[in-house]
């Protein structure tokens, strides 16, 4: 096949395979996890002919480093005597994840950004649409089992009084993969909101924020409702100009207002903050993760056994099988899983992710400025998640982040009203 050809076809398939990965942080991790393997592929084919600047190929080294660590941090910790078995395949296998925004990165220069972004914007307005009726009304209808998307997780009532009111969880029917994926979308729609120089777009965008918003709203997700007022504030003090900046505050307002009528929020959020202060779920949770790094400092329990470590302590600590997943905590997590060398590549990749978004914005890329605002809300909830837990949400954030590292001229969409900030 001559190279011609064969940069066709992986033009061809990256579009295709970029828009099938929107859709799955729509509707499914499965979909998500299609399009970033099939950009695996166009990887392949491309070979060094991938566009990356010298800082963006750095974080992508790095990026790999990471995942091959994480990959063998397993076998270290058998060798080490710190392992307590073999992770499952499903959690073992999220070292793909890690890969996953330097992947979106390779083809981000060939995004059909239109197409994109009537995807974003649908998808979620429809799945919030979704998230409304399962939160004022009991879901009424069974799911095949193949949906693997049991209906149990949007029956759950929050009410303190009145009539009922549950988690909705959209078309996920999971209300934290809701919630947080609707927080690694809110930050490209905030930039389209207040980077476009069209009306219409700028409207669009704010619905979608808007959306975005109350799919933390009607999930019951209490930090991703506070991160996602805090990314609206950020952006608007950053980007804001003209209407779009009072539309994002309208759109702000009209959410902490509903929280305060709320009787299930205002419980939500006072039992919130008593956990957080001082709750004996999260102290638990965190000092098992403590527990995991002294013992094991260097090397680890290994990538993906944090749960079934954190679970042979339960005679020590009373630990549940609940408070066993994860430390709650993205840095604790990981110092706990892959030691110290796998806690410093952690530092290393999102601090080259964070200077790569930082160099496209510099050149007036809007969707830079959009996947900053996403990497922030990221990290905000990582204090108290640990969100490569579930692979669709972290699929969900390394799509923002790939793409945010688009050369700037490729990032400009002239049929949105976006251009770089110089033009």
């Amino acid at each position: 096949m001559d190279g011609s050809r064969a940069a066709g076809i992986a033009g061809r398939l990256a579009k295709a395979a970029l828009l099938v990965w929107a859709a799955g942080a729509v509707l499914g991790e499965a979909l998500a996890q299609a399009g970033a393997y099939a950009l695996l592929v166009v990887a392949a084919i491309r070979g060094r002919r991938i566009e990356l600047d010298r800082v963006a190929r750095r974080f992508c080294a790095v990026a790999a480093a990471l995942a091959g660590w994480q990959a063998i941090s397993p076998a270290l910790a058998a060798w080490a005597g710190s392992s307590p078995g073999w992770p499952k395949s499903g959690r073992y296998g999220q070292f793909f994840d890690t890969l996953a925004p330097a992947l979106a990165a390779s083809a981000a220069a060939d995004a059909p950004w239109v197409a994109l972004a009537w995807v974003v914007a649908a998808g979620w307005v429809l799945s919030a649409a979704l998230g409304a009726f399962q939160h004022f009304v009991r879901w009424p209808f069974e799911q095949p089992a193949w949906f693997r998307t049991p209906v149990d997780r949007v029956r759950e009532s929050f009410s303190v009084s009145g009539p009922p009111r549950y988690g909705a969880g959209g078309f996920l029917f999971h209300r934290l993969r809701f919630a947080h994926g609707a927080v690694a979308a809110l930050g490209p729609a905030l930039a389209t909101a207040l980077r476009t120089r069209s009306a219409r777009v700028a409207l669009a965008a704010i619905g979608t924020a808007a959306a975005l918003l109350a799919a933390t709203y009607l999930s019951y997700a209490r930090a991703a409702l506070l991160v996602g007022l805090a990314v609206v504030g950020l952006a608007v003090a950053v980007l804001g100009r003209g209407w779009a900046r009072w539309g994002g505050v309208a759109a702000a307002a009209v959410v902490a207002l509903g929280v305060l009528a709320s009787p299930e929020w205002r419980s939500r959020l006072l039992r919130g903050e008593e956990n957080l202060l001082g709750g004996d779920e999260r102290r638990l949770s965190m000092e098992v993760g403590w527990e995991l790094v002294r013992e094991h400092p260097l090397v680890g329990v290994g990538f993906g056994n944090y749960q079934e470590a954190a679970w042979a302590t339960r005679r020590a600590t009373g630990v549940t099988p609940l408070l066993s997943i994860d430390a709650h905590n993205l840095w604790l997590t990981a110092w706990a899983e892959t030691g110290l060398v796998g806690l410093l590549l952690t530092a290393a990749y999102h601090l080259l992710l964070a200077q790569a978004l930082l160099r496209r914005i510099r050149e007036g890329s809007w969707i830079a400025a959009g996947a900053l605002l996403s990497f922030t809300g990221f990290h905000l909830l990582s204090l108290v998640h640990y969100l490569q837990h579930h692979t669709g949400v972290y699929l969900s954030f390394a799509l923002v982040w790939g793409l945010g590292l688009a050369p700037a001229a490729s990032a400009a969409a002239p049929e949105l009203g976006l251009v770089r900030a110089a033009d």
